[in-house]
């Protein structure tokens, strides 16, 4: 996956958290649902952002 690519998806991550966090502030009645779907896109930021940092560190290394 390339940079912009990756960035694209952290911003996509992001954009659902948001959406997510701002249905369970309004009190929509799936809050299971929503509550596995934030755990889901949490964890997929969390692993994008890890692969970015290696990149990063890689790329300062000279081996990337």
């Amino acid at each position: 996956m390339s940079d912009s690519q990756r960035q694209r998806e952290i911003e996509r991550c992001r954009r659902e958290i948001a959406e997510i966090e701002g249905l369970l502030r309004s009190g929509h009645p799936d809050v299971e649902g929503l509550c596995q779907a934030l755990a889901d896109w949490s964890a997929e930021l969390r692993i994008l952002e890890e692969r970015s940092r290696q990149a990063v560190n890689l790329a300062a290394r000279g081996e990337g």
